[in-house]
């Protein structure tokens, strides 16, 4: 296994998280955390995939910014499974069973936000909001602080999506 404690992951702000394939994403089993997995062409050594998450997590907003249309042209169970999705003949809709989402514009620190402010005061320690625009979702969470670890070399999927510029 790779040893990645050599990098230096702390030169990174949240605004660096754009054009990433976030594979999967959700609340860590004893619940305070709120983890993404992303896959990402950084430059090298830092193109991979990675943990990002974000500690003490205590509001999470998630919504879905799709046309109405998009969501009933979505509808069926073909949509969730992509060999079902081809042999359904590929119809119009939001494949949701591609199993990723691409970070796009991405995440971005709220400056003064209110809503941290509010947890800020509640809790006596200094809380930020960060919102990620991905696809077809928004959501924003309010947390302490966060942490990148990355996890291996891969980037199989991200550069079936992204195409660099050279």
């Amino acid at each position: 296994m790779a040893n990645y404690d050599n990098l230096n992951l702390s030169e990174f702000t949240l605004d660096d998280f754009i054009d990433v394939g976030i594979l999967i994403h959700g609340f860590t089993p004893y619940k305070r955390d709120y983890y993404f997995h992303i896959e990402t062409l950084w430059r090298e050594p830092w193109a991979g995939q990675y943990v990002l998450l974000f500690r003490h997590c205590y509001e999470f907003n998630y919504s879905t910014v799709a046309e109405p249309k998009v969501i009933i042209e979505s509808w069926e169970d073909a949509f969730i499974d992509f060999e079902k999705y081809q042999a359904a003949g590929e119809p119009e809709g939001y494949v949701w069973g591609t199993n990723h989402m691409l970070a796009y514009p991405g995440f971005r620190l709220v400056k003064d936000s209110q809503k941290a402010a509010v947890w800020s005061a509640r809790l006596g320690r200094q809380m930020q909001e960060t919102c990620l625009e991905a696809e077809i979702f928004q959501m924003s969470l309010i947390f302490f602080d966060w942490t990148l670890t990355k996890v291996n070399d891969e980037t199989n999927l991200i550069r079936q999506i992204i195409f660099p510029i050279s």
